[in-house]
Parts: C-alpha cells; structure tokens; sequence
C-alpha cells in the first residue's frame, strides 16, 4: 500500500462567512431535530480551556469564525458551564450579521437555549441582562428562577432528555442550532446521537493544565464518534477543522 500525505498551504482565501455559506444547516435540518453542530477550541494537547476560560486558547480570527457561527443559527444551545465561565450577552450584535440575518428571514439574534436540571446559574449573567436576547430553559427544576431582564421561557422536562429537547426546539420552528459546549453538554449530545458537526479550532499552545476538561467530559461515550473530515482552513498559526459526525 502507497500512503501519500497533502500539504496544508496555499489554496483558496475566502472570509469566514464564505466558507460557512457551504454547510446550510436550515436546508439539512431533519423532520425531528434541528441540524446540529458543535463548536469548541482547544489547546495541541486537549485541553477545552485555559485559567477557566476558552479567552486564553482563542484569537481574534477564531472569536470571528465562532461569531459567525451564531450567525447562522437560529439558536445557541449553552450549557451551564459555560454561561458561567463566559458571561455572554446578546448573542448577535454587529450590524452586518444582522443584515445577513435579516436577509435570510431569521431574527435579528438567534434564540439562547439552556438545559438544566436546576436553576444554578448566574443569573446577573450578560445573556440575561438583555432585554432583546429571548432564552429558552429546558429544566426539570421546581420553583421559579429570579425576574431577568431577557424574555425567558422555561419548559418544564424531566432530564432533560437532549432528544425531547432536540424534538421540542423542531416543533417550534428552530432548524439549525449552533452549541457552543461546555464538555459536559458535547457528551451528552453525541451520546444520545443528536450531532452532526463538529467545528473544532486548534489553538497552537500546550497548555499543561492538568485539571483543565477536555472537549468531552463526563461519564464517557458507550462508543466513540467517528468523524469525517469536511475540511482544514489556516489562518497564521491556528488550525480550523470542521468534520462530519457519522451516525
């Protein structure tokens, strides 16, 4: 057997919303679910964070391209984790992604979608401070969350399960859903096989934390996920690797 190996240079230089105009998550959404990806950046040695943050494993190059992401979402799925490492705010704010948007017939910032089975979240949180960021929170939590500025929904489910979610989002019209992690979250979805993409930034760092998660964490997948390889974009030292995720 011949092996051969192809050099990563060179090519077409298109920007980040070029090249994410060729994966139409609203066209390849399923009867029952959303089309789903995946977004995370991690270190060259596997850790999904640095001094509790994805701040010090990103660039300026890898915030865009995760922006833009979200720009073709018609929600973000973030898990607890997450909200409270990374604050956030509206999730779509720069005036020519909500053109874009608009153009495309989507609202001017995708939906934030929450799944919890308590109310532990930082609730003075940017994401809630926003009084024009809608948030959907699946839980199975009795009581009531505090008063927030941003229009919350909570749809009480038992889990909550990621198919009923997946399910549910449908039924109300969201066909492609961006998640943006954390590790947790990632494992339960490719678990209860509701992925279909993973977009995945490699940082060029060795971070050595030896506590910091890895971007699937928890009680393990019953099977590992096999990827196909979409595609390998360069941008200085970074790496930007976007697979399909076989079912």
């Amino acid at each position: 057997m011949s092996i051969e190996f192809e050099e990563l240079t060179g090519g077409a230089r298109r920007r980040p919303h070029e090249w994410l105009a060729q994966v139409r998550p609203r066209e390849r959404a399923r009867a029952d679910r959303p089309f789903l990806y995946l977004n995370m950046v991690a270190s060259v040695d596997g850790r999904a964070s640095y001094e509790g943050s994805t701040k010090g494993l990103g660039s300026e190059a890898d915030t865009l391209l995760l922006t833009e992401l979200r720009a073709l979402a018609d929600a973000v799925l973030l898990g607890t984790g997450t909200v409270h490492a990374e604050g956030y705010a509206r999730l779509v704010r720069n005036p020519e992604r909500v053109a874009r948007r608009e153009a495309a017939g989507l609202a001017v910032t995708p939906t934030a979608v929450l799944m919890s089975r308590t109310f532990g979240f930082p609730w003075s949180a940017g994401l809630f401070a926003a009084p024009d960021q809608p948030v959907i929170l699946y839980t199975g939590a009795d009581g009531e969350p505090p008063e927030v500025a941003a229009p919350l929904e909570i749809v009480r489910m038992e889990g909550p399960d990621p198919r009923a979610v997946m399910a549910d989002l449908r039924a109300r019209g969201v066909r492609s859903l961006l998640c943006e992690g954390g590790p947790i979250l990632n494992s339960a979805l490719l678990e209860a096989g509701v992925v279909d993409e993973l977009f995945l930034t490699l940082s060029p760092m060795l971070s050595g934390e030896p506590g910091a998660k890895r971007i699937v964490e928890g009680q393990g997948l019953p099977e590992p996920a096999r990827l196909t390889l979409e595609w390998a974009l360069r941008h200085d030292q970074e790496l930007y690797l976007r697979y399909g995720v076989a079912r």
